[in-house]
């Protein structure tokens, strides 16, 4: 009834490989096999039968009074992977925790919508290889969606894309963090600065201060310094200079990763990714002046970017690249056409990965701000011809003004 109708969007918008459903009444679990996972479910209770293995997620999501401390449920999350709970009641609405690298992550939402909905999405989500934290973000935004649509008579499902059904991560800049009772460490942020969104069209990434004064010498309005491997000798060095590049030619030039560095030698702004977010200190960033842009790979990562209010983010990767080790899948151009629609106006966005002259249209024509690349720039036989036609595609009117 509900998992039937989820699959035809799924289909439309190409979100992942057609999915069959088999039903085994004689089977205590729901098995899900894709083309990178394998795991098994199982709603409000843990197989015992001995010929039966245990579930990969014990998915709990029903509650009766009392309910326990939400402090106590996200120990007992953090200290065993195998456990999901999903619409937990709390103060003003329900949240939804599930476990990741020895902690517990949730999100929360005004209210839960329909249960059945719910458990349909999820089970969707994760035959289609969205991750396990994806897939519930989904699940909830159905949820609420398809219970909104009901209220109102208005038809035909479609996939979730509002940002009003779409549950909140809980952050340290939750507004409700206290008051639900969640446990984390550190201090709120304020909003960062804002950037030169027509400046973002296109945005090169780039390994080496020389990059950097060679893309912008070529017309590169935005740039990014990202070296990967902090032993580079003159590490600081590069850094100074391409913050001095950026200044000298009135660019965007973000550091990736180093802020200590990037407040040192006030850059204009600082890039970071979703482990960063754990071990940077935002709020000296924030006090420090850097706009802040945050790589994101997903739902659940986009709801936890948004919360800290950044400059911009990044949504990847988009298709295969080899230019920087990746654990997620390439999202392609039907989710990120999505991920834009849910962000909207909120924040400025880049695409980025595997983003060559060839597919920079599409890219563009999902809405994003920007466009990302990197050896499509930076193993050009001539980078300035490879930037003159990405600055075709991507910047509006550019071919005009050139004229």
């Amino acid at each position: 009834m509900h998992i039937e109708p989820l699959l035809i969007p799924a289909e439309l918008y190409q979100l992942g490989e057609t999915v069959t459903v088999t039903v085994n009444n004689s089977e205590p679990l729901i098995h899900i096999k894709t083309m990178t996972k394998e795991c098994s479910l199982a709603f409000n209770f843990v197989a015992a039968d001995e010929h039966c293995a245990s579930p990969t997620y014990q998915i709990w999501d029903q509650w009766l009074a009392p309910f326990s401390e939400l402090a106590e449920l996200q120990q007992k999350v953090a200290a065993d992977p195998s456990l999901v709970l999903c619409g937990f009641p709390a103060s003003d609405g329900c949240i939804d925790i599930w476990h990741h690298q020895g902690q517990a992550r949730a999100v929360s939402c005004h209210h839960s919508g329909a249960s059945e909905a719910q458990r349909a999405m999820l089970l969707v989500a994760l035959a289609l290889d969205y991750p396990l934290e994806d897939a519930l973000v989904l699940a909830r935004a159905h949820a609420r969606s398809y219970q909104d649509h009901n209220q109102h008579a208005q038809g035909e499902l479609i996939w979730p894309s509002k940002a009003k059904v779409f549950p909140r991560a809980l952050t340290v800049n939750h507004p409700q963090i206290k008051q639900i009772g969640w446990l984390t460490d550190g201090q709120a942020v304020a909003p960062f600065a804002a950037l030169d969104a027509s400046l973002l069209d296109l945005y090169a990434v780039v390994d080496s201060s020389d990059w950097i004064e060679r893309v912008l010498q070529f017309g590169v309005n935005s740039a990014q310094l990202r070296i990967n491997n902090p032993q580079v000798s003159d590490l600081e060095n590069q850094i100074q200079s391409a913050v001095a590049a950026g200044e000298s030619a009135s660019a965007q030039v973000f550091i990736n990763d180093y802020w200590s560095l990037a407040i040192k030698y006030h850059a204009y702004g600082v890039h970071l990714g979703q482990d960063d977010l754990d071990s940077a200190h935002l709020a000296v960033i924030q006090q420090a002046g850097l706009r802040l842009g945050i790589s994101t790979h997903g739902y659940y990562e986009i709801l936890r970017a948004l919360e800290y209010q950044p400059s911009y983010i990044t949504l990847g990767h988009i298709f295969t690249t080899s230019t920087n080790a990746m654990s997620s899948l390439p999202q392609g151009v039907s989710r990120l056409a999505l991920y834009q629609k849910l962000i909207g106006d909120h924040v400025p966005t880049v695409a980025i990965g595997g983003i060559t002259i060839e597919r920079a249209a599409k890219v563009r024509r999902t809405g994003v701000t920007g466009v990302a690349v990197v050896s499509a720039i930076t193993q050009a036989v001539d980078p300035a011809i490879a930037i003159t036609e990405l600055r075709n595609i991507v910047v509006p009117n550019f071919k005009n003004m050139a004229e």
